[in-house]
C-alpha cells in the first residue's frame, strides 16, 4: 500500500466534501483503534495531517472531533468485547498470532497501570488497539473502561490535530509578515516534538517493563 498516495486522497476527498469529513474521520479513528485491522488503518496520519487544514479554515474542527471520538471510543469498545469474547484465545489473532510482543506489551502496560493503560495506550500507536483487548480478558468492569476510553477518544482527536493546525497557524504569522510571532510558535511546536519523540524512544521501552 503507498501510504503517501492514500494520504493525499483521503485528504484531497475531505478538502472537496467538507459534509463528509466527521464520518470519514470516524470511520478512520474506529478501524485505527479496531483489534486485529488496527495496524493496516493510517488513521494517525490523516488526521495529524488534516490539521493543517483546521488551521487553514478548510475543514471545521468540531466535526474532526466528534467523528474521530465517537469512532475511536467504539472501535475500543469493540476491541474490548473481542477480548471479554476470546479471552486467553486472543492470541490466536493475527496479528497477535505474528507478533506476541504485541500482546505481551498491552498486558505489561495494564498490569502496571491498571485503568490508566487504557487512557495511556490510546496515544501510543502499539497499544491503541492492543490495551483494550486486554482489558477485556481482565476483570475490568464494562463502566470502568468506558469512562476511560470515552475520556482518553475525546482527548486523543484534538492531540493529533494539534501540530498542524499550530505550524499552519506559524506559517499564516510568517507570510503576514509576522516573522517574530512566527519564529516564536514554530520554535514551540518544535520543542514539544521533540520532547514527544524523546519520551517515545526513550521512556517507552522502560515504561513498557513490569519491573521497570
Amino acid at each position: 500500500m503507498d501510504l503517501a498516495a492514500t494520504f493525499t486522497d483521503l485528504l484531497g476527498f475531505i478538502e472537496s466534501h467538507r459534509a463528509y469529513a466527521g464520518p470519514v474521520f470516524a470511520l478512520l479513528a474506529f478501524g485505527e483503534s479496531l483489534v486485529v485491522i488496527g495496524v493496516l488503518v493510517p488513521a494517525t496520519g490523516v488526521l495529524m495531517a488534516a490539521g493543517a487544514l483546521v488551521g487553514a479554515g478548510t475543514l471545521p474542527l468540531i466535526d474532526l472531533w466528534i467523528g474521530g471520538a465517537l469512532g475511536a471510543a467504539l472501535g475500543d469498545s469493540v476491541s474490548f468485547w473481542v477480548g471479554r469474547r476470546l479471552g486467553p484465545h486472543v492470541h490466536r489473532l493475527w496479528p497477535f498470532s505474528r507478533h506476541p510482543e504485541m500482546l505481551a506489551a498491552a498486558r505489561n502496560a495494564f498490569a502496571r497501570w491498571g485503568w490508566a493503560a487504557v487512557v495511556i495506550g490510546r496515544f501510543i500507536g502499539p497499544l491503541r488497539a492492543s490495551v483494550p483487548t486486554v482489558a477485556g480478558m481482565s476483570p475490568m468492569g464494562w463502566g470502568l473502561f468506558q469512562a476511560a476510553n470515552v475520556g482518553s477518544a475525546i482527548l486523543w482527536i484534538p492531540v493529533l490535530i494539534a501540530p498542524g493546525s499550530i505550524g499552519m497557524l506559524a506559517w499564516d504569522r510568517f507570510v503576514a509578515g509576522d516573522r517574530a510571532s512566527a519564529g516564536l510558535i514554530g520554535a514551540g511546536l518544535v520543542v514539544a516534538l521533540g520532547l514527544a519523540l524523546y519520551v517515545w524512544r526513550r521512556g517507552l521501552p522502560s515504561w513498557l517493563r513490569r519491573d521497570g
